[in-house]
């Protein structure tokens, strides 16, 4: 399968659910960080095929954590939240002050929650643009080498479609510089829903 190629308006759309939805983790991000002045990077949105994630990711075989939450109502999609080892472990440090940014309990913990914050306000945003309904399924997570990961998301939601809108995110607080991936990978028909409700094709 070829990746298709948006338009200009179609793809301004996806920069504009990026923006929304970075405004919505940003003041939740603040609060959970005790009101500490955080800044996320808008992110730039493209469209990818999913056999193309893990290059994109810097590698099948890189070790990543995962965040990720299905969402299934008018239309059905998944979220992921992806991050390099590196990035989560200091993620944890930020969030857990005193602790080596270990993956124990209390580590994971952290992560589901920040990844719940980003995955949540990214769906929001398209719920908020389309008044779509859209029922979020609890966040999981998984530390594993990024190819299986994806692999297991697309088997565990069933995923049939090939195209994945990739966004590329910076979150930045005073104590840290993390970056990451937002995956959102649509059921098949579920992109051009979206675009159609938007009245752009």
């Amino acid at each position: 399968m070829k990746k298709r190629k948006l338009s200009e308006n179609k793809l301004d759309v996806l920069k504009e659910l990026a923006n929304i939805g970075v405004g919505n983790a940003i003041t939740s991000l603040s609060k959970m960080l005790n009101e500490e002045k955080v800044e996320m990077d808008v992110p730039v949105a493209t469209l990818a095929l999913l056999q193309d994630i893990p290059d994109l990711l810097g590698g099948a075989e890189l070790p990543v954590a995962g965040i990720y939450i299905e969402s299934h109502g008018d239309i059905s999609l998944t979220i992921i939240f992806v991050l390099s080892l590196e990035s989560a472990s200091n993620l944890v440090s930020t969030l857990l002050p005193g602790s080596r940014g270990e993956f124990d309990e209390m580590g994971l913990s952290a992560l589901i929650e920040v990844g719940n914050i980003l995955t949540s306000s990214y769906l929001n945003a398209l719920s908020f643009m389309t008044n779509l309904q859209l029922l979020p399924s609890p966040p999981e997570i998984a530390v594993d080498m990024s190819g299986a990961i994806i692999s297991t998301v697309m088997a565990e939601a069933y995923i049939v479609d090939d195209e994945v809108v990739l966004l590329r995110t910076f979150l930045n607080s005073r104590e840290s510089h993390i970056a990451g991936h937002i995956l959102i990978i649509p059921d098949r028909g579920a992109l051009d829903k979206i675009f159609t409700l938007l009245g752009i094709r």
